[in-house]
């Protein structure tokens, strides 16, 4: 076996004890807290989300308005009180952070409707990002798990999706390149950037 193959195996390896062991803890729930939350928004407006641990899905608003319905999962029934969100608004940016006891075995499973057109900055370390149906430019990260963009009419004039360690599946915008990691690369011409980057999981564009 050559050197490279042994150092591709041994980070594989790696990766996926990385990505067993947090999300494994996130099995664990027994306990659980759910709550919503709406606050006036505007087309064309940026939202910042950042969370630890969970699962996010970020779909159409009928309105102008961000809805947010979330569930707090944990082992420890003590920990949902220790868990928080803060949800702000201002003009034409809003801002979504999650916060949890670390560590602990707490994570977070979000539904969130934004409107059609917003520009989206999402940043996550572990679980599984959806983003369907919405205009604008995204920049989306993920440390370990999956990214899954789903477009009925898209127009990106840019296109850049990575994982160091997994897929990328881009259907129309092409296919995924590397050897470890994957690699792609789409130069259209629309009107939006959608830039897509996971460390340990796989990354699945849809619609075009």
């Amino acid at each position: 076996m050559s050197a490279k193959s042994s150092v591709a195996k041994a980070l594989v390896v790696v990766g996926l004890l990385w990505a067993s062991s947090a999300l494994a803890s996130a099995d664990d729930h027994r306990y659980y807290e759910s709550h919503s939350a709406t606050q006036d928004f505007v087309a064309g407006g940026t939202l910042h989300v950042r969370m630890s641990v969970g699962d996010l899905h970020i779909t159409r608003s009928s309105s102008n308005q961000l809805h947010l319905s979330y569930t707090i999962k944990s082992g420890k029934e003590s920990r949902l009180k220790e868990c928080s969100v803060d949800f702000n608004v201002h003009g034409n940016e809003a801002d979504l952070e999650f916060h949890s006891p670390t560590p602990s075995n707490t994570s977070f499973d979000v539904e969130l409707e934004v409107p059609e057109n917003t520009r989206l900055d999402v940043h996550e370390k572990v679980g599984d990002l959806t983003v369907e149906k919405i205009d604008g430019d995204k920049d989306l990260e993920l440390s370990v798990g999956n990214i899954r963009v789903a477009d009925d009419h898209p127009s990106y004039r840019y296109v850049s999706a990575s994982s160091s360690i997994g897929d990328v599946s881009g259907n129309g915008y092409g296919e995924g390149k590397g050897w470890l990691g994957k690699t792609l690369k789409y130069h259209g011409e629309g009107s939006y950037e959608l830039r897509a980057r996971v460390s340990v999981g796989d990354v699945t564009l849809e619609g075009k």
